[in-house]
């Protein structure tokens, strides 16, 4: 029953967040939901929505501007992503924006007012996280977006956009609304299968409205010291279990939202690649993981240099460098993909790389390596290798953390950067405006497999200029910009900003 519920409702979000016109896509038009939907339907609905395009449309964009994947050579599809040109394919950021404003935001309200009007504080504590989550990914998106006014339905037909900080403390107070009522929540028959995420563990749902507080207050440590020592002293945070949406399946309609738009729905299932900025970070480091991200290369008749299990990947950008030399070499590692990847909203390991920053931040070095170790470990965990993460943590490791508060910082969030792939890339891709880290280099990886000359000026752990980017050289994507479906039919819209315009919270 569980699959049935899911594949109807994963059918409904691949559909209908897809449709262009105005109708659908104004998030100031109230939805007309039937009387009888139930609250637990409603955000089981709500959920998925959340999952549908950020799985797909966030999670895609995420691993291509964080440089863990790239567009293959041989293929155009996702090429204005990698060339960073979403003024003129704005279709990615359309399709979160209207699968929040118009699917599941709506669903949320509604289910937590009738949550309320029958005491089902369950759903209405896990409807009021994930509402406060959905708000944190489109105003990281977008920075301006629609908050105090957002759906009202004719109340406010032209909801005036907040400010970024402003969102931000709305957010917080969402999840503090809902960490209140953790007892009353918690008191209740457990949601059971109709939390796709927790599978109704209240304590679970806490321990991630608390992290994802932790998260908003890291964006101004300064202002939030305090708060964010608070949070660090309850201890309650996420830790073994992953903010997840579960249960797909391999059949159509029913599968991870990435996989099947890109392996089952394209006439080509080549198009993502490994970029040569990861590939090389981790075989410089001989770290195994490179086999839950990427497929190993194979040799081809002209090639004689492709040892088995060996990775390639394929410089960020380099969708247009055909030539005859490029398929003499061996073809570049495909990105791994699953049709029962799940969705991640957070993982364990975030928190505890969230964790560790905030301890190096606040000077608790010995707390700050005991968060990062377990983040290490918990991120090799995830793809079958935790056996080994003690021996990269510890003394001498190629991943034990160094000492100095730069330097640790640099550590922590490159492994919270590769740990992201496959993952929630989005998150990295956040970071990364957030910290400048990893680095924005200024040269390719260009290793001896590229067709053009070897360049023995890069640094592994840096990202790349991506080839063909059409920004001025030196800038990086930091936002999505408004969608037209918004900017034409809201007059309180604002301007169009750059899309290497850094937000207020940004320092890369």
């Amino acid at each position: 029953m569980k699959h049935k519920i899911l594949k109807s409702l994963l059918a409904l979000a691949a559909t209908a967040s897809v449709v262009s016109c105005e109708e659908t896509l104004d998030i100031n038009k109230d939805p007309r939901y039937p009387a009888e939907a139930a609250t637990p339907m409603l955000f089981a609905s709500g959920v998925t929505w959340s999952s549908s395009r950020l799985g797909r449309d966030g999670q895609l964009v995420g691993e291509i501007w964080s440089q863990h994947y790239t567009q293959n050579n041989a293929a155009n599809q996702y090429k204005d992503i990698d060339s960073y040109n979403l003024a003129n394919n704005n279709t990615y950021p359309t399709n979160i924006w209207a699968s929040m404003y118009y699917g599941a935001l709506p669903d949320f309200k509604i289910a937590t007012a009738q949550a309320e009007a029958n005491g089902e504080w369950n759903y209405w504590l896990a409807a009021k996280v994930m509402t406060a989550f959905d708000f944190h990914l489109l105003v990281s998106f977008f920075e301006k977006i629609p908050f105090t006014e957002a759906l009202k339905g004719e109340e406010a037909l032209a909801p005036k956009y907040d400010e970024g900080k402003v969102v931000d403390a709305g957010i917080v107070a969402l999840l503090d609304e809902a960490i209140a009522k953790k007892d009353e929540a918690a008191a209740i028959a457990s949601m059971g299968s109709n939390d796709f995420v927790f599978g109704g563990d209240i304590g679970s749902w806490v321990k991630f409205a608390k992290t994802l507080k932790l998260k908003i207050y890291l964006r101004d440590f300064d202002a939030n010291k305090s708060a964010i020592d608070a949070l660090l002293a309850e201890g309650d945070l996420l830790t073994t279990k992953d903010a997840a949406m579960r249960g797909f399946i391999d059949a159509t309609n029913s599968s991870n939202p990435l996989y099947e738009a890109d392996r089952r729905a394209l006439n080509t299932s080549a198009n993502l690649r490994a970029s040569a900025t990861l590939v090389a970070f981790l075989t410089a480091h001989s770290d195994p993981r490179v086999a839950a991200f990427f497929e190993p290369v194979s040799k081809n008749a002209d090639s004689t240099d492709a040892a088995p299990n060996t990775y390639r990947g394929l410089d960020q950008g380099a969708a247009d460098a055909f030539s005859q030399a490029m398929f003499q070499t061996p073809a570049h590692s495909r990105a791994r993909l699953a049709a029962t990847d799940p969705v991640y909203f957070m993982s364990g390991s975030d928190s505890y790389f969230l964790q560790a920053e905030a301890y190096v931040r606040l000077v608790n070095t010995a707390k700050a390596k005991e968060s990062y170790d377990a983040g290490v470990t918990a991120a090799f965990a995830r793809w079958g290798y935790e056996a080994q993460a003690a021996t990269f943590t510890g003394t001498g490791g190629a991943y034990e953390l160094p000492t100095g508060t730069d330097d640790m910082l640099k550590a922590i969030l490159t492994q919270k950067w590769v740990s992201t792939t496959r993952c929630n890339s989005w998150d990295a891709f956040f970071d990364i405006c957030r910290t400048g880290i990893p680095a924005l280099g200024a040269e390719t990886v260009n290793d001896k497999d590229s067709p053009r000359n070897a360049n023995t000026g890069y640094v592994a752990g840096t990202l790349t200029p991506s080839i063909y980017s059409v920004l001025p050289v030196g800038d990086f994507p930091r936002r999505f910009l408004f969608t037209k479906s918004s900017s034409d039919y809201n007059p309180n819209a604002p301007e169009v900003l750059p899309i290497a315009q850094k937000m207020w919270w940004h320092k890369q």
